[in-house]
């Protein structure tokens, strides 16, 4: 009889891809909020919770779904504490009216909820990538929200699911359409959502980031 993954054979992001095992998968995915709070990030700690638990409620279940320009910023401080941090970004978001981001991102939804195949993803992204500041990566989570089908665009998905693009074109509509792509087919492998797929990948990723405590340790002795 098979036993379960030792702890310390737990997979790392690339590995966890190639397997499909659904074990793999859930024990990866289960793991996640241990290994996302040991990096001491404490925007990452507080604002992740927030968006997996709350503000993917609080979108659905408005007629028709929507986001606040409130959510917006918060989505976009969030979006940052998972890879890297651009200011600008986070000044563009607060720029946008309630009204602009009410309609922007209800149009999206709801292009999202009627599109029939991965291909027709563009036309949801459509009117959120209008707002400025605001590229397919943003837009991604937009619709992640909405809907576990769709991943949001993170750099680790992105490294083990298509590999090393330039970044002219890692983060394109057309790579995001491959990555709606690739982790729904993954997902019906192993039994979870496009989304479970990037949190899983994200919680083996954490397994070779280094905590935020440990890094700024080890720059203060280079003193």
């Amino acid at each position: 009889m098979a036993t379960k993954r030792d702890a310390t054979e737990a997979l790392r992001a690339n590995a966890l891809w190639a397997s499909d095992s659904p074990d793999d998968w859930r024990a990866a995915l289960d793991a996640y909020a241990q290994r996302r709070d040991a990096l001491n990030h404490e925007k990452l700690t507080r604002l992740d919770p927030w968006f997996f638990d709350r503000l993917t409620v609080d979108v659905r279940a408005r007629k028709p779904p929507c986001m606040t320009a409130e959510e917006l910023v918060n989505m976009v401080d969030w979006k940052m504490s998972r890879g890297k941090v651009r200011p600008n970004l986070l000044n563009y978001a607060k720029a946008h009216s309630e009204a602009t981001v009410k309609d922007a991102t209800r149009d999206a939804i709801a292009r999202l909820r009627s599109a029939s195949r991965t291909e027709d993803i563009p036309k949801a992204l459509e009117p959120v990538v209008k707002l400025k500041g605001v590229g397919p990566a943003t837009a991604s989570a937009v619709l992640a929200c909405a809907d576990d089908s769709v991943p949001f665009m993170c750099d680790d998905l992105i490294a083990v699911a298509l590999g090393n693009l330039p970044s002219s074109v890692r983060y394109s509509e057309s790579s995001f359409v491959e990555l709606c792509d690739v982790a729904r087919r993954k997902g019906r492998k192993v039994g979870l959502t496009a989304s479970e797929v990037e949190r899983a990948i994200f919680s083996a990723a954490c397994l070779d980031k280094k905590p935020k405590a440990a890094t700024a340790g080890a720059n203060k002795r280079k003193r």
